[in-house]
């Protein structure tokens, strides 16, 4: 009869045959069977490592996990330093994996090695160079990134310009205004931020340093973000300084799961609830999702590493998914405001532009992120909110809560699906050139813009710019004269409107708005061009880009 060793052996095999085959995930499965035979085997957990790096979902916080796990097993297994080391790469940690590809190359030998030997340390020692080169560079050459709202006067921030308009608005009994989104948004941020300045650095009883802060400072900064991302902005200079130290404060006060990933989460959260309660769970559970969103978003904006924010608002979702069907009948009292679904929403748009932002990095038949499944993920919101009201309901004294959860998500719904017509009619475009199914296509995603513009209220920039994308993908393949000057007519009544609260936001200070301004000079060529020409006439007329 065989020992658990040897089953582990024999399927430590298998899953090694599996993967020389690039079959990740059958191996991952196989190599987990294996370490339920043999969970002391470092060299299965770093195999593991491996497999979840080759693939596309949680493989960044799965393979620093299982690394560690096999570091853990074997401080002197070298390859498994090494897996750690790209794993922390991945999440952007150049610090930590320039330690890791430290300890990677203390476990080589020195003496005697072998010609294999010799060309690991080669490798190792060019990595560890490379990223501590990146870290070098990094703190030379502080990089400012797109999207930043830089603090400027402040007559001209879109928050301070938004609130001196609420007052007509309410007094008009107007809801539809992005004045409401934004102003909401901005107080709780700034809210967030005045917390978060009362936070001090303390000295432990035995003499260590310490810091103590107010807990609630994750909630507010990422209610900001869900409310409306464009309130992101950084006023002091010590921002990130203060945030990373606040950020590890709330993990510790919550015992929160910091930077282990949704998976070993899942698994540890029912007996810490069988055993500390809702109290208990409840806290951590926010905090660490809370950690996820402001990681993701700051790793998007500040970083441009759009991979890393996708790996982490996945992980968020995974997570509140999951717990979502578990304790459906959970009041939402003991398990927590993440669990509404209302936040849930607001992460999967945040997670959806993020995801076009990467397919637009890396666009194509080849790239690794499928429109396919930027469709799915529209889809699955336009199906979520198919019933929603037109306008907030008397139960609903809040209309920037109602744009922010429920027509923005939608309006953005349409947008990917917009985006999704567009990026297949590309494609197409380039292997059968113009043809009737791409006309279809390009008019799929026009109306889709049109659409998303119409959830977006007139005086926000976003109503604006869906109508730009809107005309320029009809423009692009020679759209109806009367259908391009509809688009434009749109856009020329929204820009009056916008410009008292977008005039000078980030989209405005980094060139987007430039665009409607060109869309209108042609709207007066175009009515030239249609000018004395009958109804009938104008319909058959089309206008191409050159």
């Amino acid at each position: 009869m065989s020992t658990s060793k040897e089953r582990a052996e024999r399927l430590k095999a298998e899953g090694n045959a599996l993967f020389a085959k690039n079959d990740f995930a059958g191996a991952y499965n196989i190599y987990t069977e294996a370490i339920q035979q043999d969970d002391k085997n470092a060299i299965l957990y770093c195999n593991r490592a491996a497999c979840a790096f080759g693939l596309n979902r949680n493989r960044h916080f799965d393979t620093t996990l299982r690394s560690l796990q096999a570091t853990e097993l074997n401080p002197g297994y070298a390859k498994a330093w090494s897996r750690l080391a790209q794993a922390q790469m991945s999440l952007n940690r150049p610090d930590q994996a320039v330690n890791a590809w430290k300890r990677a190359l203390a476990a080589l030998p020195v003496e005697n090695l072998t010609a294999a030997e010799k060309k690991q340390r080669e490798s190792y020692t060019a990595e560890l160079g490379a990223v501590q080169a990146k870290l070098v560079d990094l703190e030379a050459n502080s990089r400012e990134p797109k999207e930043y709202v830089r603090t400027r006067a402040s007559d001209r921030l879109p928050w301070n310009r938004a609130v001196t308009l609420i007052p007509g608005l309410q007094a008009s009994r107007q809801w539809n205004s992005s004045a409401y989104v934004i102003t909401k948004a901005y107080f709780e941020w700034q809210q967030a931020v005045e917390q978060l300045k009362l936070g001090k650095d303390v000295r432990t009883p035995n003499g260590l340093p310490g810091y103590f802060g107010k807990l609630g400072v994750l909630t507010g900064l990422s209610n900001a973000l869900l409310s409306d991302e464009r309130v992101f902005h950084i006023a002091d200079a010590d921002f990130i300084e203060r945030y990373n130290k606040q950020l590890m404060f709330e993990l510790t006060q919550t015992r929160a799961w910091g930077d282990r990933g949704a998976r070993q989460i899942m698994e540890q959260i029912p007996g810490r609830l069988r055993s500390e309660g809702w109290d208990s769970v409840r806290p951590a559970i926010a905090v660490t999702v809370r950690a996820w969103i402001m990681r993701a978003f700051m790793e998007e904006k500040l970083k441009n590493s759009i991979e890393v924010a996708l790996e982490f608002y996945t992980s968020a979702l995974d997570l509140l998914q999951w717990g979502k069907e578990l304790w459906k009948d959970v009041a939402f009292e003991d398990k927590g405001a993440v669990f509404r679904p209302t936040f849930i929403r607001g992460i999967k748009c945040l997670r959806l532009d993020a995801f076009m932002a990467a397919y637009s990095k890396d666009p194509g038949e080849n790239s690794k992120y499928s429109l396919n499944e930027l469709l799915a993920g529209a889809e699955d919101l336009l199906a979520e909110l198919q019933d929603i009201p037109e306008q907030p309901g008397p139960d609903m004294e809040d209309p920037a809560f109602f744009l922010s959860f429920f027509r923005y998500p939608l309006g953005q719904a349409y947008a990917m699906r917009g985006f999704y017509y567009h990026h297949t009619g590309i494609l197409k475009r380039k292997k059968e050139g113009i043809c009737e199914e791409l006309m279809k296509h390009y008019m799929q995603s026009s109306q889709a813009y049109l659409k998303a513009a119409s959830y977006f209220p007139i005086d926000d920039e976003k109503h604006a710019g869906f109508l730009h994308t809107a005309f320029d993908v009809q423009f692009d393949v020679g759209g109806p004269v009367n259908y391009l000057l509809m688009i434009l007519d749109k856009l020329n009544d929204a820009i009056p409107r916008m410009k008292p609260i977008w005039e000078y936001g980030a989209d405005a200070q980094y060139g987007a708005h430039a665009a409607f301004a060109t869309d209108l000079k042609f709207r007066e060529k175009l009515s030239r061009a249609a000018e004395g020409v009958s109804e009938e006439e104008r319909g058959r007329m089309c206008m191409r880009r050159d």
